[in-house]
């Protein structure tokens, strides 16, 4: 398991919420994410990251698709 934030973000792209969650993968937290979004309409996005790393950002407006998208398994190469 990992330790990931999430960050909810305004339509200006300000932080308005930060979450901790322990998610097995990269997947999983991105799951957990559009989670959170869906549950609060207000709010327009949502950025998962794992330590200094940006995991993906969900975006209301693109219908939750992921507007950037680094797995970890993409770095070990």
């Amino acid at each position: 398991m990992g330790g990931y934030r999430c960050y909810i973000l305004d339509a200006d792209d300000h932080i308005v919420q930060a979450h901790d969650i322990e998610c097995e993968s990269d997947e999983q937290a991105a799951v957990t994410a559009g989670g959170m979004l869906t549950q609060d309409p207000y709010y327009k996005a949502v950025e998962v990251w794992r330590t200094t790393r940006l995991v993906i950002k969900l975006d209301r407006s693109t219908g939750l698709r992921a507007l950037s998208w680094e797995p970890a398994a993409s770095l070990a190469r």
